[in-house]
């Protein structure tokens, strides 16, 4: 068992079966509240069944997250034990909100009601969260960003008053995980520090980090990436994302894939990480083109070719990440109708193109083009087939 401590960052605590242990002494002699998935084992024993709140991953919207928090102010707890993959931790962090001061948690609702991205007001966390993650690539439980369904989709909040107090990276909770979704979440982490990677305004550290973790993701993930050890360290991997100096630089929102996928994944009903599958290649391409607005050319190369020298995967980005996703048989949804380009492309317009940084000069026009030339699978057509073709879990990510 092991914890290490980084100020601002959570206490971050991991080993194989050390969940029980360490939980039982966060929590010694306090007032706790777990929040996990009725599907899971959940590791810490609670006095009273009052003391257990069961959400459903599958069906996480801004109205559960409503309910949670009313229950959370009701019981006022010291500490607050969150455990699942990332919708359950999402849900979690953004309900404790309702014990923060000046009305947080309706500040945070009521803008995300109305905008894509939502920052917070600078404050300390209302509470101590535990965040024991269940899934692998989210890195939830390291990071200050929670992301929340409405009726427009999926929205991003971020700030500090998100962050967990400590993460606890149980070995033992990821052996339920299929290969797939190993193979998934270690991409997804992946593509975390490609993302970052594709600004030109990095530091030495920034660079450095970035390269060393998106390495040893790759190394673990092809080569035995569904042991024990292996799940372990691909989760410790995750949470360093968030932890290092990564994905710190002066363009927080470089990773600009991830704007589309979110978009294609709300219209088609998908996954975001098979979202990214169809578009990532074609944000690439015109990145490797020398389209400033998506990206810097050099930036990317660099830290792709540092990465994936001596992988056998070709050097040129575009061309490697369509293999490194074809390598790990990451889904791709069909191709949308014409009729659903043009909606991906107007909405994400609306919520993160023209005028807004995170795809500024970018219209709608631009969205459908890159569409247009993404890869999509040959399934048919058809909201029910995407979603009894791939696996619903986690849709918000």
């Amino acid at each position: 068992m092991t914890a290490s401590f980084e100020g601002r960052v959570p206490t971050l605590w991991h080993g194989r079966g050390i969940a029980r242990e360490v939980i039982a002494h966060l929590v010694d002699g306090r007032d706790a509240l777990v929040i996990a998935d009725p599907a899971l084992v959940v590791p810490v024993r609670v006095r009273r069944p009052a003391d257990t709140i069961e959400i459903d991953a599958r069906s996480v919207g801004v109205a559960h997250v409503v309910a949670l928090a009313r229950q959370i102010a009701r019981r006022r707890p010291e500490v607050i034990v969150a455990v699942g993959g990332g919708s359950i931790l999402d849900a979690s962090k953004l309900a404790a909100l309702v014990l923060a001061p000046g009305r947080l948690f309706e500040f945070a609702v009521e803008r995300a009601s109305r905008a894509a991205l939502t920052f917070l007001p600078d404050a300390r966390p209302p509470v101590d969260l535990v965040a024991v993650p269940t899934t692998i690539g989210t890195s939830s439980e390291t990071n200050s960003v929670a992301i929340l369904r409405n009726g427009s989709g999926s929205r991003l909040v971020v700030g500090r008053s998100l962050r967990p107090r400590h993460a606890v990276i149980d070995g033992h909770n990821l052996l339920t995980l299929t290969p797939a979704a190993i193979r998934e979440g270690a991409l997804e982490a992946f593509l975390r520090l490609a993302g970052a990677s594709t600004s030109a305004r990095r530091s030495v550290r920034a660079r450095r980090d970035a390269v060393a973790l998106g390495q040893a993701l790759l190394d673990t993930a092809t080569r035995d990436g569904a042991s024990t050890a292996s799940r372990l360290r691909l989760a410790r991997l995750s949470a360093a994302t968030q932890r290092s100096g990564a994905l710190r630089g002066q363009d927080p929102y470089s990773a600009r894939h991830w704007y589309v996928a979110n978009e294609v994944a709300v219209v088609l009903g998908v996954r975001k990480m098979v979202a990214t599958a169809a578009v990532i290649t074609a944000v690439w391409r015109r990145i490797c083109a020398g389209d400033a607005r998506w990206g810097d050319r050099r930036s990317l190369e660099d830290f792709w070719t540092s990465v994936v020298d001596g992988s056998g995967l070709p050097l040129h980005p575009p061309a490697g990440i369509d293999m490194l996703l074809d390598l790990g048989r990451i889904p791709r949804p069909p191709r949308p109708t014409s009729d659903e380009m043009l909606r991906i492309g107007a909405d994400t317009e609306r919520w993160w193109g023209g005028r807004y940084p995170m795809l500024p000069g970018l219209l709608a026009a631009d969205f459908v083009d890159l569409l247009r030339g993404s890869r999509w699978s040959t399934q048919p057509v058809g909201r029910t087939s995407r979603l009894s073709s791939i696996d619903a879990e986690e849709v918000n990510r």
